[in-house]
């Protein structure tokens, strides 16, 4: 393949084809300025949502149960796959008409396994939904990690955790769970479903401070790569950057640098995957609501299968045919632009927290 621009570009275009350092230093840094002061007023709010009830006990039989008829609610075909149980959630696809879900169930934590199905049964719908003519050739599969992430995100967080979509399912939820949220109003639901928490941990980060983990890495490989930063240098740097960014520190470096497997596997270059993710569901989810003006109605309705196939025909049927930068430009009319998940963010936030 060959270095494109920089080393570290060489490594980005495995996951995200002909995607650039000063591209991400762009959008990232873009980004970057808005979120860092929104975590840090966020963090001296006064309004902090309780989360207390969501850590009660809740049987896993019912939470398998609850997370398929949402899977079948966003239109997943389960003559097409299947959900099993795994220690880490995933989809797979054996081919185009067996995609499978993975999820893990936690008796103490009822939100895991929800978003965890939401999440991968986005992965799933693209999967699923790729032009059967391009079966059989390389093209039907997802065009890159940054818009199958795109994705999965997009219905685990611009669907699922919306206010819509808990007026609408919520009661379902209660019926599962009668003595678990009983007396917890759809509010107090969906403020505690999307508090946020500067943690040490990306895997157990919030929707907010997500991409903030993601940037930080995103800073530290390109230092490592096109910078020369020593290898012996990287617990410091990690933690200065944890400090600043999200005013955490960690005490050792199982809970800093080495938390991850990406660098052990030598995954170079995936990271910005899951805040591009973001990116693009949020410049998706501008352009939907121009488009289907009645988005939040449907999802207030549980009918989401006009959702399901504005993204089929403007996203899935294509595969891998566009690239993503041609998927963003035609979908949305322009190039990548942090600024609708910043703005996403910050009206949601302010909100939730009432600031």
């Amino acid at each position: 393949m060959g270095t494109t621009g920089t080393r570290y570009d060489t490594l980005l275009n495995i996951y995200e084809p002909d995607l650039t350092a000063e591209k991400l230093d762009e959008v990232f840094g873009r980004l970057r300025d808005r979120l860092v002061p929104l975590v840090h007023q966020i963090s001296e709010a006064s309004e902090i949502p309780d989360t207390a009830f969501l850590n009660n006990t809740f049987a896993i039989d019912q939470q398998h149960k609850f997370s398929l008829a949402m899977l079948k609610e966003m239109g997943y075909d389960f003559d097409g796959g299947r959900v099993d149980e795994t220690e880490h959630p995933f989809e797979t696809t054996i081919n185009p008409g067996d995609v499978r879900i993975t999820t893990h169930y936690y008796e103490d934590d009822l939100t895991s396994a929800l978003f965890s199905a939401l999440h991968e049964g986005g992965h799933a719908l693209y999967e699923q939904n790729v032009d059967s003519k391009l079966n059989g050739t390389p093209l039907s599969q997802g065009t890159s990690m940054g818009i199958h992430e795109s994705q999965s995100r997009f219905w685990e967080n611009f669907i699922g955790r919306s206010r819509e979509f808990w007026d609408r399912y919520y009661g379902e939820l209660q019926q599962h769970f009668p003595e678990q949220l009983k007396g917890i109003s759809v509010d107090q639901f969906y403020r505690a479903i999307n508090r946020v928490e500067n943690s040490l941990i990306r895997i157990e980060a919030d929707e907010l401070t997500y991409n903030l983990h993601v940037i930080i890495r995103y800073e530290i490989e390109k230092m490592l790569f096109n910078e020369g930063l020593p290898v012996s240098e990287l617990p410091k740097v990690w933690n200065e950057k944890y400090q600043s960014y999200l005013g955490v520190t960690p005490s050792n470096d199982g809970e800093g640098v080495l938390q991850d497997v990406h660098w052990s596997g030598g995954s170079f270059g995936y990271f910005p995957s899951y805040a591009l993710g973001n990116m693009y569901a949020a410049q998706f989810a501008h352009t939907i609501r121009k488009e289907l003006p009645e988005f939040d109605s449907l999802v207030a309705a549980g009918n989401l299968k006009p959702i399901k196939d504005w993204l089929t025909d403007k996203i899935y049927k294509y595969g891998k045919s566009l690239k993503p930068a041609e998927i963003i430009k035609q979908v949305t009319g322009e190039d990548l632009n942090p600024d609708y998940l910043a703005d996403y963010l910050e009206q949601k936030y302010k909100e939730v927290y009432k600031l």
